[in-house]
C-alpha cells in the first residue's frame, strides 16, 4: 500500500464551506482521473478527539481511501491517501498543494530552528514523516530536549507518529528527566511505538 499525506495550514473544520468547497474541488479533480471516491464515514469522536471524513474508491480494484482528520486535540487538520497505487496518492497531494495552503517539510524544519515557533508544527512534521530522514530526525530530537514542555510534548507525539526507533535514545533521555506529566505520558506512549 501506498500512502502520503497533506498537513493543512491554519487547521481547518472540514465543516467550514470554504474548506469543503476546495476539498471538493479536489475530490472532482480524481474523478477526472478516473478515481470516483464515495463518503462513507463523517464522524466526531469524544474519546479520541477527532473528527473524521472517510471516502472509498467506488471500484474496488482501486484499493483507495481518502481521510480527512482534524485532531481536536492537538489542533491540526491532514489528509491521508492510501492506495495500491502509486500515482493515486501522489496525484491527490499534488491536487490538495493547488487547491489547499498546506506545510511543506523544509519549511517546518526553518522555521522550528527560531527560538519561538508553533509547537504544533513539530506534529505536522511527524505526520509528514515517510521513512527517516536526517533533517526530520535532527529537528524533532532537539525539540525532545526543548525548555518548554509543550515543545517537548509535541517533539514527542511527532516521533510517536512517525514510530522511528531512532529517537529511543532521545525519549529515555527524555522520561529520565520530564516533570511535566502530559509530555512524559506521550513520551511513555512514544517510546513504546518506537520500540517496536
Amino acid at each position: 500500500m501506498h500512502h502520503l499525506r497533506c498537513v493543512f495550514k491554519d487547521n481547518p473544520d472540514p465543516n467550514d464551506p470554504e474548506f469543503f468547497e476546495k476539498l471538493m474541488t479536489v475530490i472532482h479533480g480524481l474523478e477526472t482521473d478516473g478515481l470516483h471516491l464515495e463518503l462513507m464515514s463523517d464522524e466526531i469522536s469524544e474519546v479520541t478527539k477527532l473528527h473524521q471524513m472517510m471516502w472509498q474508491a467506488a471500484d474496488e480494484d482501486l484499493q483507495t481511501e481518502l481521510s480527512i482528520v482534524r485532531d481536536l486535540h492537538d489542533d491540526i487538520c491532514y489528509a491521508t491517501i492510501k492506495s495500491k497505487h502509486a500515482w493515486i496518492p501522489k496525484r491527490a497531494v499534488e491536487l490538495f498543494e493547488s487547491t489547499i495552503d498546506c506545510y511543506k517539510a523544509d519549511e517546518i524544519i526553518a522555521e522550528c530552528q527560531r527560538r519561538f515557533f508553533d509547537a504544533n508544527l513539530l506534529i505536522a512534521l511527524g505526520l509528514l514523516g515517510r521513512k527517516p530522514d536526517a533533517d526530520f530526525i535532527k529537528t524533532i530530537s532537539a525539540a525532545l530536549d526543548h525548555d518548554s514542555p509543550r515543545v517537548r510534548y509535541c517533539a514527542a507525539r511527532a516521533a510517536a507518529i512517525t514510530q522511528w526507533n531512532v529517537f529511543v535514545p532521545d525519549l529515555e533521555m527524555m522520561l529520565k528527566m520530564e516533570t511535566d506529566a502530559s509530555a512524559r505520558e506521550i513520551a511513555e506512549h512514544a517510546l513504546k511505538v518506537c520500540e517496536r
